[in-house]
């Protein structure tokens, strides 16, 4: 008996531990694919409103650098240096995903890219980080977390951006979350949050420029078979799904929102495709199992007889009197 508990134990370890396991290759996945020009142009001009009145082609040719290097490993504050260069016609560029300081505590940021403003004519800089939240309720407002990060990307231009007291050059920042799998009521929905100007009394002299300087949004997706109200969300939702095959995914991107699937391109969504499925197997399975168990326990509490508790949870004789067991609860034969 103590042998099987242990077994079992290390059974649920074990996959517990390839759910971890897959759901960090998985997200490893997904930020890949947001590095891609075009979904990052999509982005912007929905999600930010300096790039809403260009279209998705001049975003794409026109403010995203094309000196491409994607940090993949973390690297500390005060260093530039990149450890990965990506092939620069199709994917952005990567600053530092690592933040941090001497007595702060370090934050990692998935992505992070500068985008350029046109038709200034000093080129004008914002300052985009873009997370996947795999999990839209962390135990804390995950609004609040990006207005974190948001404080430390503008806390960050201090020596590099602006020095002194030229608090005029602080590049504004955006901290975009994408949550792939939310609350059902929160599904398909767009939520920014910036600063605005609150006049109490008398008549201000200030352009929005000065204070306007930092942005939160929240993505929240939803299914890839149902049409949402906006472009951006069916675009994520088709690349983020996991029911559509990769196939379909391709066809609808390309038919849809203009994204030619490069062979690299094709292969990550492959990639993902294949991760999604095996988390939502995985998924079911633990679902399935913490079914039968609560339905075990209750059956047992209700004094059923041990061979109806085996017909309806599928559990051996033994497997139920080591639950009645942990329970103390007297079976009933």
């Amino acid at each position: 008996m103590q042998e099987m508990m242990i077994m079992e134990r290390q059974t649920g370890i074990a996959q517990t531990i390839e759910l971890a396991a897959d759901r960090a290759r998985y997200d490893e996945c997904a930020k890949k694919l947001l590095t891609y020009k075009a979904v990052i142009a999509w982005i912007l001009k929905s999600c930010t409103k300096e790039f809403s009145q260009y279209s998705v082609k001049f975003i794409c040719d026109n403010c995203l650098n094309e000196d491409v290097e994607l940090s993949e490993h973390a690297v500390n504050q005060d260093q530039m240096n990149r450890d990965e260069r990506l092939d620069g016609d199709k994917r952005l560029d990567g600053l530092n995903t690592e933040a941090n300081s001497i007595k702060d505590q370090t934050v990692y940021y998935d992505i992070r890219f500068k985008a350029t403003l046109p038709g200034k004519k000093e080129p004008v800089q914002l300052i985009i980080n873009l997370e996947i939240q795999l999990n839209d309720t962390p135990g804390y407002p995950l609004v609040t977390r990006g207005f974190y990060y948001c404080a430390r990307m503008i806390s960050e231009q201090y020596g590099t951006v602006f020095t002194d007291e030229h608090y005029e050059d602080i590049q504004k920042v955006y901290s975009i979350w994408i949550c792939p799998d939310p609350a059902k009521r929160r599904r398909n929905g767009i939520f920014k949050y910036h600063t605005v100007q609150d006049t109490v009394v008398g008549n201000p002299d200030v352009k929005s420029e000065a204070y306007d300087l930092m942005e939160v949004v929240i993505l929240n997706l939803g299914d890839a078979d149902e049409s949402s109200e906006l472009e951006i969300l069916d675009l994520l939702n088709v690349l983020f799904s996991t029911t559509a095959t990769p196939e379909e995914k391709k066809e609808r991107l390309n038919d849809e929102f203009d994204i030619a699937m490069t062979a690299e391109f094709e292969s990550e969504v492959r990639d993902m495709c294949n991760l999604s499925k095996a988390l939502v197997e995985q998924g079911i399975g633990r679902g399935i199992e913490q079914k039968n168990l609560s339905l075990a326990k209750m059956m047992i509490e209700g004094n059923e007889p041990i061979e109806k508790i085996a017909k309806y949870t599928g559990y051996g004789i033994d497997k139920i009197k080591e639950i009645a067991e942990q329970m103390k609860t007297p079976l009933s034969v």
